[in-house]
């Protein structure tokens, strides 16, 4: 057996335990950044549904077949809930572990079945800051982009320049030279 050297065996040891943190950080954001940008279609969804007529104890057995696939497990936990007898704004804790993004549409949510407060105006306002907290998310996006190429850039396209514009013209000026 080949011996490894203390630093290289602690490489691999962080490593180890790295890679494995590491993806489950991103299949976490990939996740999250899946349902920031379905949330809008959701109260869509929701808001079709209470215009249609359905009262608000109604609206998740029409929406969960026909919602984005990032929340549909959170949609059926709630149906579930319902079923087994706890009441629908009780139920709707199910979509806390959503965060931060869901949270007006379960805010109207509990308010209509809690307090009878009106879903319809509540969810036509849930929408239109969804709507807007969607493209900020996507200007914030737009204005990563530069700072992630530039990695790509400086390490690929500019070596690549070098050695096809500035080397050889390096290399014949070196050439006519005559010592």
């Amino acid at each position: 057996m080949i011996g490894v050297g203390p630093v290289v065996g602690s490489a691999l040891a962080i490593g180890a335990f790295l890679v494995p943190v590491a993806r489950h950080r991103s299949q976490q954001m990939s996740i999250q950044s899946a349902r920031r940008q379905s949330v809008p279609e959701l109260v869509d969804l929701f808001r079709l549904a209470v215009g249609a007529g359905l009262s608000v104890h109604q609206v998740v057995e029409v929406v969960e077949p026909h919602a984005p696939e990032v929340f549909a497990s959170t949609l059926t936990e709630v149906r579930r809930r319902v079923a087994l007898g706890q009441r629908f704004g009780d139920a709707l804790d199910a979509f806390d572990e959503l965060g931060e993004p869901v949270r007006p549409l379960v805010a109207s949510l509990r308010a209509a079945a809690f307090d009878g407060v009106a879903l319809g105006p509540a969810l036509e306002r849930v929408a239109a800051d969804a709507r807007l907290q969607r493209r900020r998310w996507a200007e914030i996006n737009a204005r990563k982009l530069p700072v992630q190429l530039l990695f790509p850039l400086v390490l690929c396209i500019l070596p690549a320049f070098g050695l096809l514009a500035i080397v050889p013209l390096v290399m014949t000026s070196l050439n006519s030279l005559h010592w």
